[in-house]
């Protein structure tokens, strides 16, 4: 009979990574917060990065591109700046759509690069860093694929007690919740880590790390452009692989964050990407060398009947499938875009002006039918499944996604190509004075059409 063994998730390919410093001028528009009394950033906490890994089953295969951003959005829907992005690289690099994916951090701290806010204090510095970031990220991604080695991806789930809900009932209104620390709700704690290693001669050439987590440690009081947490867990990560680069990953954090944040502190930013970052290197540590399984050898009679397993080198799978498609999500009834100008035309208040343009800015994807369509991104690397949306998602979405492949480590990632159209919510949560589930356009039934999506398009990497 043949011996128990342990395949690691595991994927061989051509591979290379690349990385470019895009910190913003101090005094662009920075206003992520409604609550802030400022508009523009003062300095700096830490740089600013794009980190692109170019995937390849063969040299005479297109390259995908998986790029991660420090940025909360890449503009937003009403000047599609994420799609500019996009159209700038895949036509440099002569690539499909469905061969880029742009994978924002999400942190709350990064400039919010969008025309719309040109006029505004700092704005004047938003079109020349929008034509900065398109050169370099063309640059970053032409250098990844030049770097390219054979290599192993080599991904392991661990856990991180970081993210907590923030779905919080309001202590002086029972009709409404807070976006903050609930301790009366579990949070998802999983995270994924992946290991890039050079099979020349085992170096490693770049990690992964996948969590779901919103990077709010930092709020509305903080003067100065930072990756959040994920500065901190990529120092960390970093320094123990010779600064071979970290690419993070976020996850489905639409009701995840810190139970400390909104503060102007970067020393609580850094701590929370401290408690990452081990946690990381502690999941990295654990895996054998890259090409490698686990695999029982033999008994061994001592005072006990010990069993000896030991890592052993095995064929790693080396299919690398690229696929994207649209899906339909379905919409709740949304104001038009003339009733949206009466209101603005009518309302004084900063805040119910800015709600009422980001209503506005979804409603011109609106096109009178029922339904939003958004790509999904599915990618395999051997047993290793990379999903990609363009939304903020609940963390039920990554947890059922996984069930559907539990023989594949599979690398949730939300906030692709994102133009902060919002969230996706459990249906069970629409009817709820809940930030979440009326900012988005989205209706009931979207995260089970997401669900089914994302699973179809995993699917098709089998085909």
């Amino acid at each position: 009979m043949p011996l128990p063994e342990v395949i690691p998730y595991e994927g061989l390919a051509l591979i290379g990574i690349s990385r470019r410093d895009v910190t913003p001028p101090v005094g662009i528009y920075g206003r992520m917060w409604g609550a802030s009394n400022h508009d523009k950033s003062e300095g700096t906490h830490k740089p600013l990065y794009i980190t692109a890994m170019s995937i390849q089953a063969d040299s005479a295969d297109l390259p995908a591109i998986l790029m991660t951003v420090d940025a909360a959005s890449l503009g937003d829907l009403d000047g599609r700046e994420a799609l500019w992005l996009r159209r700038e690289i895949t036509r440099a690099l002569e690539i499909d759509d469905s061969h880029l994916m742009l994978a924002c951090s999400h942190t709350h701290a990064s400039p919010w690069f969008a025309r719309s806010r040109s006029h505004l204090p700092g704005g004047h510095l938003i079109e020349k860093y929008l034509q900065d970031l398109a050169i370099s990220m063309v640059e970053v991604c032409k250098e990844a694929t030049a770097l390219r080695e054979r290599a192993i991806i080599t991904f392991k789930e661990g856990n991180c007690t970081l993210a907590t809900n923030r779905d919080f009932p309001d202590p002086h209104d029972p009709t409404r919740y807070l976006t903050g620390f609930n301790p009366d709700v579990t949070a998802e704690e999983t995270l994924l880590v992946g290991r890039v290693s050079r099979v020349l001669d085992g170096k490693v050439i770049g990690t992964i790390v996948n969590y779901a987590c919103h990077p709010t440690s930092l709020g509305w009081e903080n003067r100065l452009v930072s990756p959040d947490y994920v500065g901190a867990m990529r120092e960390i990560v970093e320094r123990e692989y010779g600064g071979a680069p970290c690419l993070f990953l976020q996850g489905a954090s639409g009701d995840l964050a810190p139970a400390y944040q909104y503060v102007a502190e970067t020393k609580v930013a850094d701590s929370h990407g401290y408690q990452l970052g081990f946690a990381a290197m502690a999941t990295l540590s654990s895996l054998n060398s890259a090409g490698h399984k686990l695999a029982f050898d033999r008994a061994v009679e001592s005072g006990a009947p010990l069993a000896f397993w030991e890592p052993k080198p095995y064929a790693v799978p080396e299919e690398v499938v690229i696929t994207a498609d649209q899906v339909a999500l379905p919409t709740k009834t949304w104001p038009s875009i003339g009733e949206l100008d009466d209101q603005l035309s009518k309302t004084t208040d900063s805040f119910a002006r800015e709600r009422i343009f980001r209503k506005r800015s979804i409603a011109k994807m609106m096109t009178g039918g029922s339904t939003i369509d958004l790509r999904i991104y599915g990618w395999r690397v051997g047993k290793i499944l990379f999903v990609g949306v363009q939304c903020e998602v609940y963390s039920i979405w990554q947890r059922k996604i996984r069930e559907l492949f539990p023989d594949y480590a599979v690398i949730a990632i939300t906030c692709v190509d994102y133009e902060a159209i919002g969230y996706v919510v459990p249906d069970h949560l629409h009817d709820r004075n809940l930030y979440t589930a009326w900012q988005p356009p989205f209706g009931k039934g979207v995260m089970q059409a997401l669900l089914e999506g994302s699973a179809q398009q995993l699917r098709k990497t089998f085909s």
